[in-house]
């Protein structure tokens, strides 16, 4: 069988075919010389010293002719071109060869079908990872998906599906503050009864050296974990496991997720070796199926209480995150990208909380925001040395990148920070002898019958509809969207100032079981969600429409956890005085001007687009390009402003509906990037000979940006109305 050559993204587009080199039917080496292509790119040519300085000399286009490679061995067998083609963007197949090995499984740089030493370029399609534990081991994308129809085809068989399980957070919670270890011990402390199932082990952390440190190794530091498993975890792997194939995959170290799958899955029957940590990841902010399932994600569901991590994928089920140590958080949570502290992620039950209460999540909310800034000194200390040693000239250590190094700066900052802070023993003390930790979590009670929920209806569908509609992309978007179809969201006093609400983890959410959020009141708003009732919006609310449910939180967390539309009433809030006729014309006059800005700034906007659209260097040919005869092409700049949403709590709200917004608005601009001439070389395939490709600039222009949504040029006008 034969293996096309594709174009790949490197390659100066547009660019046409000048000389086909190698013959049909003849045997090329990798690397050899396949045709000749030409290309045109932009250079700046100064008349005076003066324009030289000012960056304002004159462009010329100019031609250039490179070679593309093979980027394998193997018998030419066709041409997908001729001469005179022109190839306008990657990925064109551009001819066809055949190899006598595709080397579709490679282990540590040999391909384990015929034994040759393969580099990265020359498997077929891809070099993809798919072991939970052997980085080592690669396959193409042909070989991913063969592996993958052969499970499909297992599961199916055994009528199950896939789970992808998180740790922390999801299924457990664990933190390293001394305190848990004391109360473990002393029966006599007021936790000491929610601390007996506690399990605890102890692993060797590493010190932190600075890079090219050549002195005697420090001995490793022993760090005591403390676990608490979510209730009815027993329960909920009882009814999962006969339905789903369950894999855990943590931004946590090996060690450490093999030491909590011996306390969640001691005798290895519910993950087996399909473990899956940071160590093997790939990247050390995000998370992403395509690293188990490559090709096919169809019958895979996950679970983990950050969405954001996973960019909200159509297969995701975000859980209320398990919060048991309080003012702890999640100790392996400085590898994934920073989340906001708010009211919303302590999950539902705050609506029953006494007074005293209220003031406890107040001081657990400020001792993580303390614990952080204590974080953030020592790796700022830590940056220090390292911009240190850039400044001076000293090489850094190839084998581990900066932003590796300062996340395990962090990490370890974070484990000596609570361990010397004892956030724990700080928050018992405002509960006077009290009981401070408190077990009554029930999300794993409602999880386990919604993944049985899905597991039946991606059944049905195969019995039922047809092989496409199958699909847990498809599913599980479409049973999420009835929760909350039709209703309009606005919420008060709980997302933090400064947060564009399009971008907020409760907003996102909740747009997946399809509701629809804006920062303003208006006609089609159903539901106004507060904490309190005397928010000026919730006092708006009632005023603007009497039919607008004013709810807690605590309804849209019961609705997102049961996966259907539960009954408000309970959750109601009382308005014990609505808006005056006075506050309500004045809200509705500032809407109006609001919504009539808005409109004036959309049509601008269009008609700014038409002005700067963009231009085709080459819709009248090629002839025009003459060295002699000379572009002159004024520069252009970009500006945009810092993007910020200013949402209301509750105490700006008691005084003022005030939002102060900037969004990003890019300016069409058209941008032309000059070729170094230092950089014409032979360009080869994808991930070998083009791997430096970077410092050609190909010449451009940039394409208009998409216009800004609705509500984001809402946002922006709010701020110079309200001025």
């Amino acid at each position: 069988m034969t293996t096309p050559v594709f174009s790949p993204e490197v390659l100066p587009y547009p660019i046409t075919i000048d000389q086909l080199i190698a013959p049909i039917g003849s045997d090329v080496e990798k690397g050899q010389r396949l045709f000749a292509f030409k290309f045109w790119y932009m250079v700046e040519i100064a008349s005076s010293p003066d324009e030289s300085e000012d960056g304002h000399g004159k462009k010329r286009v100019r031609e250039s002719i490179e070679f593309f490679e093979a980027p394998f061995e193997g018998k030419l067998m066709s041409w997908n071109v001729d001469v005179g083609d022109e190839i306008a963007s990657p990925n064109q197949a551009i001819c066809e060869i055949f190899r006598p090995c595709n080397h579709d499984i490679v282990y540590g740089g040999l391909c384990t079908l015929c034994g040759k030493e393969v580099d990265e370029s020359e498997q077929m399609g891809a070099n993809l990872a798919i072991s939970h534990t052997d980085v080592n081991l690669r396959v193409s994308r042909k070989e991913a998906a063969d592996i993958e129809k052969s499970l499909k085809v297992r599961l199916r068989e055994s009528k199950k599906l896939v789970l992808v399980v998180d740790l922390d957070q999801t299924v457990i919670h664990c933190g390293v503050d001394p305190t848990i270890g004391e109360w473990k011990r002393d029966a006599s402390n007021p936790n000491y009864e929610t601390l007996k199932d506690v399990r605890s082990f102890a692993l060797e952390e590493e010190t932190i050296l600075p890079l090219l440190y050549m002195g005697p190794k420090p001995p490793a530091r022993k760090c005591w974990y403390y676990v608490k498993v979510r209730p009815g975890l027993r329960e909920f792997f009882e009814r999962v496991a006969p339905l789903y194939e369950m894999h855990i995959y943590t931004m946590a170290t090996r060690a450490y997720a093999l030491e909590i799958a011996k306390i969640i899955d001691p005798d290895g029957s519910l993950f087996g070796d399909r473990i899956l940590s940071r160590d093997e990841n790939g990247s050390i902010t995000q998370k992403s199926l395509e690293r188990l399932f490559p090709t096919d994600q169809s019958m895979v569901v996950v679970i983990d209480d950050r969405g954001d991590v996973w960019n909200w994928c159509p297969n995701l089920i975000k859980v209320i995150p398990y919060n048991f140590f309080v003012g702890v958080g999640d100790i392996n949570s400085n590898f994934l990208p920073r989340q906001q502290n708010t009211m919303l992620q302590l999950g539902r039950g705050s609506r029953k909380k006494t007074q005293e209460s209220d003031e406890l999540i107040t001081d657990i909310m400020d001792t993580e925001k303390k614990l952080q800034e204590k974080i953030d000194e020592e790796v700022k200390r830590q940056e220090e040395k390292l911009s240190h040693q850039i400044a001076t000239g000293e090489e850094t250590a190839a084998p581990e990148s900066k932003e590796q190094l300062a996340r395990k700066i962090e990490y370890s900052a974070s484990l000596e920070v609570q361990q010397q802070n004892r956030p724990l023993a700080t928050l018992q003390k405002h509960m006077h002898n009290q009981r401070l930790l408190v077990d009554d979590d029930d999300e794993l009670f409602y999880l386990k019958e919604t993944l049985a929920k899905v597991h039946d209806e991606y059944y049905r569908a195969l019995e039922e509809k047809s092989e496409q509609d199958a699909d847990m992309k498809v599913l599980m978007p479409t049973m999420k969207s009835r929760v909350f179809e039709n209703c309009h969201f606005v919420f008060s006093g709980l997302i933090p100032l400064g947060t564009n609400i399009s971008r907020a983890d409760i907003v996102l959410w909740t747009d997946m079981f399809g509701a629809q959020s804006s920062a303003e009141i208006d006609e089609n708003t159903t539901h106004l969600i507060t904490r309190t009732s005397g928010t000026y919006k919730a006092r708006i609310a009632k005023a603007f429409n009497d039919k607008i449910k004013v709810v807690h939180p605590d309804w849209v967390f019961e609705c997102l956890v049961l996966w259907k539309r539960v009954d408000e009433q309970p959750y109601e809030l009382i308005i014990e005085q609505s808006a005056t006729e006075e506050e309500l014309e004045e809200y509705k006059r500032n809407l109006e001007k609001r919504s009539n800005a808005l409109a004036e700034s959309k049509r601008d906007a269009v008609i700014e687009s038409t002005k700067d659209g963009p231009v085709d260097l080459f819709s009248a040919g090629t002839s025009w390009l003459n060295d002699d005869e000379e572009e002159e092409i004024p520069e252009s700049s970009e500006s945009s402003d810092e993007e910020v949403e200013e949402n209301d709590s509750q105490d700006e709200e008691e005084k003022a509906d005030k939002s102060s917004t900037e969004d990003q608005h890019p300016k069409t601009a058209t941008k032309f990037e000059s070729f170094d001439q230092s950089a014409k070389r032979s360009l080869g395939d994808t991930a070998g000979s083009f791997d430096n490709a970077g410092d050609i600039k190909r010449a451009h222009l940039e394409e208009p940006k998409a216009e800004d949504s609705d509500s984001e040029l809402e946002e922006e006008l709010l701020n110079a109305l309200d001025e």
